[in-house]
């Protein structure tokens, strides 16, 4: 698979997912987002049913690498209207996550695109960092600390661990989010769940191991060092 990675992820990261046999391609910055998270795949790509979203500026910036991320999934880029602005929420267009049909993002903060997409049912939170915050786990399950997602969730029907996230690190911010930690394989294709962090480091490691062995996921850890917000690591399948 295809691991997309902020360029500024740990090298110990980058070696486990080779180790894995898997490939990896490292995201550039955009100008316009706050420097500690403005290279974070989370903030922006999004990975819809059938298509790519990013927006035109970014795309202007880096067209090669998204080719080839297109071309590896086989779905095409698909260009938003809206354009970043530097402080929150004009940061958040693209930072929804969805599990199976329902899509957890900021009413108003996420771009009209996503929202308007017809493979999903919109789930309002007050969270704007919403894919930051999840950790997806299989179709009917979710990680979150975030308490206005964790609510919105069960009400949807899933299943929800709600986790602490005040130890996860992001240089530049207080704390970092748990879905930030983890991988995503937005379009399927493994039951591994990546973490960027130990399970001797985070307290919170056996409980989301035994929830995600509950829904057919094994966690497993990309380093030996504490949790790091390293934006999600989007997994995609390659094509042949």
């Amino acid at each position: 698979m295809l691991a997309l990675l902020d360029c500024r992820t740990p090298d110990e990261v980058e070696h486990t997912l080779l180790s894995h046999g898997h490939s990896v391609l490292r995201l550039p910055p955009h100008p316009c987002l706050d420097a500690p998270v403005a290279s974070h795949p989370d903030m922006l790509l999004f990975f819809a049913d059938g298509a790519i979203y990013c927006t035109k500026s970014y795309a202007r910036l880096v067209p090669d690498l998204l080719q080839k991320i297109s071309n590896s999934c086989r779905h095409p880029i698909q260009l938003i209207e809206q354009e970043y602005a530097p402080t929150y929420p004009g940061d958040i267009l693209l930072n929804a996550v969805s599990v199976s049909t329902l899509l957890f993002c900021h009413p108003t903060g996420c771009a009209n695109e996503l929202r308007a997409h017809p493979a999903y049912t919109v789930c309002p939170v007050r969270q704007g960092y919403a894919k930051c915050a999840v950790i997806p786990v299989g179709e009917h399950a979710l990680i979150t600390a975030d308490s206005s997602i964790a609510s919105v969730a069960s009400q949807r029907g899933l299943e929800v661990l709600t986790v602490s996230d005040q130890t996860i690190r992001l240089p530049g911010y207080g704390h970092g989010f748990v879905g930030g930690c983890a991988s995503f394989a937005p379009y399927g294709g493994t039951d591994l769940i990546y973490f960027c962090g130990s399970a001797e480091s985070y307290p919170e490691w056996s409980r989301m191991e035994s929830f995600c062995r509950k829904h057919g996921k094994e966690l497993y850890p990309l380093t030996d060092d504490i949790p790091l917000d390293i934006g999600t690591v989007f997994l995609l399948n390659e094509s042949n």
